[in-house]
């Protein structure tokens, strides 16, 4: 696995087991990155993001070759966070890189809101219906913020849908992609999550 557009391009990224991680496709990651840097929605220059069930963390170091200042990445498995730590040493940027090991629902409240968030959870599990309603509570997702959501094909996102509006929605094979914003800008949108 490797970065694939931006400053960092080429550079190599060390892979956790995949037995606990299904990490994102390079060609999955670059029509992400091709879709955000070309949405009237997205600024990566200077953004904050959260790679959120982050793993190899290979989304939001492509969004820190791209531009983005501040990146988060939050990761609750051990392991599999020791290998983040391994690949976000790899960049000089490193203090613009934060990881977090933790469960995404028992994260403190952030100080500010992310631009741009990855919420890419293990499939089949529902995390997201837990996670998205609990980044808005603790202020980590704001009605400015992008959220790239990644799922299988057969996930059906109707409870998401109840409070967020999708400004994109792309199929790779098995996978789906949306982008996603908060549909209100009171956060009481957020309780029909």
């Amino acid at each position: 696995m490797r970065i694939v557009g931006g400053k960092n391009r080429g550079r190599k990224l060390a892979l956790p087991d995949q037995a606990y991680t299904r990490p994102t496709t390079d060609r999955i990651r670059e029509a992400i990155f091709n879709i955000l840097c070309h949405h009237p929605e997205i600024d990566l220059q200077g953004a904050y993001v959260l790679d959120a069930f982050a793993g190899s963390g290979a989304l939001g170091l492509e969004a820190l070759s791209r531009g983005a200042t501040n990146v988060t990445f939050v990761e609750a498995h051990p392991k599999i966070a020791n290998i983040l730590q391994q690949n976000l040493k790899l960049f000089p940027e490193s203090d613009q890189l934060h990881l977090i090991i933790s469960d995404i629902r028992k994260l403190k409240k952030a100080a500010r809101a992310m631009d741009l968030v990855f919420l890419d959870p293990p499939y089949g599990k529902g995390l997201e219906f837990q996670a998205l309603p609990y980044l808005v509570e603790q202020n980590w997702i704001n009605s400015d913020t992008v959220i790239v959501y990644e799922t299988e094909v057969q996930t059906d996102i109707a409870p998401l849908l109840a409070c967020t509006a999708v400004l994109d929605e792309r199929r790779y094979g098995g996978t789906k992609v949306y982008l996603l914003k908060l549909k209100k800008k009171d956060e009481e949108a957020i309780g029909k999550c």
